[in-house]
């Protein structure tokens, strides 16, 4: 098989091949982001990546500026069906914290469904994001392999320059749970629950819902997850504190247009 090569994307037949990307990984239900839009983003300072085999696009990540200096909103990650398994979904996470890092940018947003384990396994457990930050039905009705379920989202922080990332990133061990941490537990298969039974689904959701607001409410984040039990590792706010400053006083973005 030839090598993956991740880079940018280029030319609009590269945005066009993203966009139909989107639609293999959600369903024709779901709206994909348009190729023009995800090119002028780019163009204005925003991240559209993915990992290549030849030129066949097979993952790709898609992030923009945000509100607030020195912070990206990283709003699509996927991966081919096909192509899972690979490692290439957390190889375009470190490949856009490279980007980021090298045009000042310390700190990255995105929102993630909190029943899906393969979610919480990326994004909590491999990446080091936390998350205090529970939307409700976030974006509404949604169709594809969203439909039928509220559209809860966790919204996740990922500092960039924080200790537990800067370990995961060179594949160096950490250990994240205190001794006051609480565990939330997900549905051993909400895949298949999802799929076959809405109803119970939904009751999952529901309480899953409950269960992380309440603990935010009491002052905990979710600050891992063990991928055995899978379940959420929430710890005090207080014991993770850190300097979390979105820029330093020292420096200035860099200009990251293209």
């Amino acid at each position: 098989m030839s090598a993956t090569e991740f880079r940018d994307l280029s030319g609009m037949a590269e945005f066009r091949a993203a966009v139909a990307l989107q639609v293999a990984v959600w369903g024709e239900g779901d709206t994909p982001d348009p190729a023009e839009l995800m090119m002028v983003i780019q163009a204005e300072g925003g991240l559209a990546a993915g990992a290549f085999v030849g030129d066949r696009l097979i993952a790709y990540v898609f992030g923009s500026p945000s509100a607030t200096p020195c912070v990206q909103h990283s709003h699509r990650l996927a991966v081919l069906s096909e192509a899972r398994g690979r490692g290439l979904g957390v190889a375009l996470k470190w490949y856009q914290r490279r980007w980021c890092l090298t045009r000042g940018i310390r700190h990255v947003r995105w929102t993630f469904d909190p029943m899906r384990t393969v979610n919480a396994a990326l994004n909590i457990a491999r990446l080091g994001g936390r998350s205090a930050s529970y939307l409700v039905d976030y974006f509404g009705v949604m169709g594809g392999i969203n439909e039928g379920l509220p559209s809860d989202r966790l919204l996740v922080d990922w500092f960039l320059d924080d200790p537990v990332v800067v370990a995961k990133s060179e594949s160096r061990f950490v250990a994240e749970e205190a001794k006051d941490s609480l565990r939330i537990r997900l549905h051993d298969d909400v895949e298949t629950l999802i799929r076959d039974d809405r109803k119970k689904a939904l009751q999952a959701r529901l309480a899953l819902r409950d269960g992380l607001r309440d603990a935010f409410a009491g002052g905990y984040e979710i600050s891992g997850y063990d991928r055995l039990e899978r379940a959420y590792i929430l710890t005090s706010k207080g014991a993770n504190d850190e300097d979390r400053s979105h820029c330093r006083a020292s420096e200035t973005p860099a200009d990251s247009k293209r």
